[in-house]
């Protein structure tokens, strides 16, 4: 009979690397560099994180189930904000994460963030950014990381546009803090198109990928398709859907009818005032989605306690869908916990989460528990747990955040910051932050097989 393995011969191991991050990462150290045929240059770098087991799971259960009308167009409902011009940078992918921002927002509240602030911000040129200059590529990993950390949303008159600006690390008070990003599973084919359908209707725009090519767009129906198979180049914003519209008003047409509402941030003289229509049969639009769909008053937390400045940039586990981890922090003054956050790579995901006072050594789990919660997290993305009762913290007094997170379907429920060359090398770690475990009993850092890593899990704090 075969001996048992005993807990320590089972590793952490990481979740594969998105094979589009590979391929980027490939053709921009091969000092390549892309610019459309109008000039423009192009801004999404995919993310190395790995998220193509989500493809074709449904979302938004939790909202009645209905028959979406044929043609739907967030202009004509008063969700969006006017179209912005990027000019020769790279920020896309700034301009459609506030585009979707904005739009969750509207018609309540009337902003315009600072895309100037998010792409200085989170380069190479400041101390918490990645391995990009201001006027190149992000994703929707690196907008949800600024975001997370307090860094933003700050007004666009704090720090106005300039995509010739790259020497800025202005730090300003964020105006909100969003306490949620929805990560939307690609798209399953192209009739696939009811999760982003129930987002745009219910929450606003929905930030996307696609590959941009001159030869691929028609300028007299204002409408694009490409169907080929290089790794997305550019982030736009779905704002509305026509599912009858005519496959052949594109330059090439598809194999049927039907198109999504883009919004670009080429300004109003491009497209049909800086909208057009992509075909529900491209290669790559429904693809690398994220809904930023909750922002609250700033005014709600004083503090943040955090290790991962960077966010999510991998996930680990030990061959299961289960798994523990967890932070150990230090009050810097006497102050009730009010909420906690994490990542979250799998629909309906189960936790348990728990928070002790006066750990002891590296064992998260000791000292006294104040905390002990559970539920289950729909939708992948970014998500807050706030407490109904907080608790309360002495200045310099350490306490635990742990959770144990079951994720369906993906065996790397740990989420971690880590330095990875050539995106993120920026990242830090110390001995005695994090913490990670099969079991939530044997406990071991990531820092001990991951040079600078880090769980992504942050706690949120109100002065007494």
């Amino acid at each position: 009979m075969p001996k048992r393995k005993r807990f320590f011969s089972i590793k952490p191991k990481l979740a594969p690397v998105n094979p589009d991050f590979q391929n980027y990462m490939a053709y921009y150290l091969s000092g390549e560099t892309e610019i459309a045929e109008h000039g423009r240059k192009m801004g999404f770098i995919p993310p190395p994180l790995n998220l193509s087991h989500l493809k074709g799971k449904q979302l938004f259960k939790n909202y009645k189930a209905m028959a979406f009308l044929p043609y739907f167009d967030l202009r004509k409902e008063g969700k969006l904000s006017p179209i912005r011009d990027q000019g020769p940078a790279g920020t896309c992918w700034a301009f459609a994460s506030y585009g979707s921002l904005e739009s969750f927002l509207l018609p309540q509240e009337k902003v315009d963030f600072s895309e100037n602030n998010m792409k200085n911000l989170m380069s190479e040129n400041c101390a918490e950014g990645y391995d990009r200059w201001p006027d190149e590529g992000g994703n929707q990993f690196i907008s949800t990381a600024y975001l997370a950390r307090w860094s933003g949303p700050v007004l666009e008159e704090e720090d106005p546009y300039d995509p010739s600006n790259a020497n800025s690390c202005s730090v300003f008070a964020p105006r909100k803090h969003i306490q949620q990003v929805i990560y939307i599973p690609d798209r399953n084919g192209a009739l696939d198109n009811n999760n982003i359908k129930q987002a745009v209707l219910n929450f606003g725009a929905v930030f996307t990928s696609m590959y941009y090519a001159d030869s691929s767009y028609n300028d007299d129906q204002y409408s694009y398709y490409y169907r080929g198979t290089t790794f997305p180049n550019h982030a736009i914003c779905l704002v509305g859907w026509d599912d009858n519209y005519d496959k052949e008003k594109f330059a090439n047409p598809p194999a049927g009818n039907g198109a999504f509402i883009g919004r670009n941030s080429w300004g109003t003289s491009w497209g049909d005032k800086g909208y057009f229509y992509i075909s529900y049969y491209d290669s790559w639009i429904g693809k690398n989605n994220a809904l930023f769909n909750n922002a609250e008053n700033p005014g709600i937390y004083d503090a943040v306690y955090q290790y991962d400045t960077l966010g999510w940039v991998a996930s680990t586990g030990y061959n299961s869908p289960s798994a523990w981890f967890a932070n150990m922090f230090t009050a810097e003054a006497r102050q009730d916990l009010m909420a906690v956050s994490w990542y979250v790579g799998s629909v309906n995901a189960d936790y348990q989460l728990m928070v002790y006072t006066n750990p002891q050594g590296d064992n998260p789990r000791s000292g006294v528990r104040v905390k002990n919660l559970s539920g289950v997290i729909a939708e992948p993305g970014y998500y807050t747990k706030i407490f109904k009762k907080p608790f309360s913290l002495n200045e310099g007094q350490k306490f635990s955040i742990l959770l144990r997170l079951s994720t369906p379907g993906y065996n790397y429920p740990i989420p971690l910051e880590m330095a990875l060359p050539g995106y993120s090398s920026k990242a830090r770690s110390a001995k005695g932050q994090s913490f990670i475990s099969r079991n939530g009993r044997n406990w071991e850092e990531p820092i001990s097989t991951w040079d600078n890593s880090s769980v992504c899990i942050k706690a949120f704090a109100n002065y007494k």
